[in-house]
């Protein structure tokens, strides 16, 4: 397993694997409880959005962040891509 510290994480890209530019990683949520799966385990990719990025087919914080579900994460290095087939299916779900 490859262990990434959370601050590393800080500012880095998301993209869709369709080229769509969604913003930069601004925090992490995670499970504290084990409350939504196992203890510890993260949740989500909030993220700062893009200024062109239309948000409203996003879960969106009251602060305006974009919640980007670790399941539509597809890889994590210079860029974090993310699954546009799992970002629509969350969209439908909103």
């Amino acid at each position: 397993m490859v262990r990434i510290r959370a601050s590393k994480l800080r500012d880095v890209e998301l993209i869709t694997d369709t080229g769509i530019r969604l913003g930069w990683v601004y925090d992490i949520l995670f499970d504290e409880d084990g409350s939504q799966g196992e203890k510890g385990e993260i949740l989500a990719i909030l993220a700062d959005p893009d200024e062109d990025l239309d948000t409203s087919s996003f879960v969106v914080t009251e602060d305006g962040l974009i919640v980007i579900p670790m399941r539509a994460v597809k890889s994590i290095g210079e860029v974090i891509v993310v699954d546009s087939n799992e970002l629509a299916k969350v969209a439908r779900a909103k």
